[in-house]
C-alpha cells in the first residue's frame, strides 16, 4: 500500500519524503551545588577584596586632599606625602597581618574531619539514649514484677486446706 499525500505515515502533505526528526541534545547536567569549603573560601577572599578596597579608597581621598593642599602650599603638600606614605605603610602592613590570619585558620579539610566527627558523636549519643530508655523500661518492669510477688507473698493465705481423716 502506498502512501496517499497528506497521509500521516508519508510525514509531509505534499508526498515529499519524510520528515527526519531532528536528534534530542541531552540536557546539561546541573551542578554541583556549593560547599561550606567553597563558601568559606569565597567569604574569605571576599574579606581580602574588601580590605584591599578599603586601602585603595583611603589611599584615594589621602591623595584628593593632598592634591587639594598642594595648590595651597607646597610644604604643607611634603607633609602630606610622607603622611600618604606612612598610611599606606601601615595599609601595607595591616594587610599583611589581615593575610597571615587567615593562612592560621584552620584548613577546610580539618573542619570537614572535625563535622563528621561531631556527626558520629550526635548519632551515638541518640542510639545511647534510646539504649537507656530501653533499660529504663526494662527495669520498671522488673520493678512492677518483684511488687507483685512481695504483695502474693505478704497477703494472707484465704483458702484454708482441710484434710479428712
Amino acid at each position: 500500500m502506498g502512501a496517499v499525500p497528506g497521509d500521516r505515515l508519508s510525514g509531509d502533505p505534499s508526498g515529499g519524503p519524510p520528515r527526519v526528526p531532528e536528534p534530542r541534545v541531552p540536557a546539561e547536567p546541573r551542578p554541583e551545588p556549593a560547599t561550606v569549603d567553597d563558601l568559606r573560601a569565597v567569604r574569605r577572599w571576599l574579606l581580602v577584596a574588601g580590605v584591599w578596597a578599603v586601602a585603595a579608597t583611603a589611599i584615594a581621598v589621602i591623595a584628593l586632599i593632598a592634591a587639594n593642599r598642594a595648590d595651597d602650599d607646597k610644604e604643607q603638600s611634603a607633609q602630606t606625602s610622607s603622611q600618604l606614605a606612612r598610611e599606606q605603610s601601615q595599609l601595607s602592613d595591616q594587610l599583611e597581618d589581615l593575610e597571615a590570619r587567615l593562612d592560621d585558620l584552620a584548613p577546610a579539610e580539618d573542619v570537614a574531619k572535625l563535622d563528621r566527627r561531631l556527626k558520629q558523636v550526635e548519632q551515638d549519643a541518640t542510639k545511647t539514649a534510646e539504649r537507656i530508655d530501653e533499660l529504663n523500661d526494662s527495669v520498671d518492669d522488673l520493678d512492677s514484677r518483684v511488687e507483685e510477688l512481695e504483695q502474693a507473698a505478704s497477703a494472707p493465705e484465704t483458702t484454708e486446706t482441710t484434710t479428712t481423716p
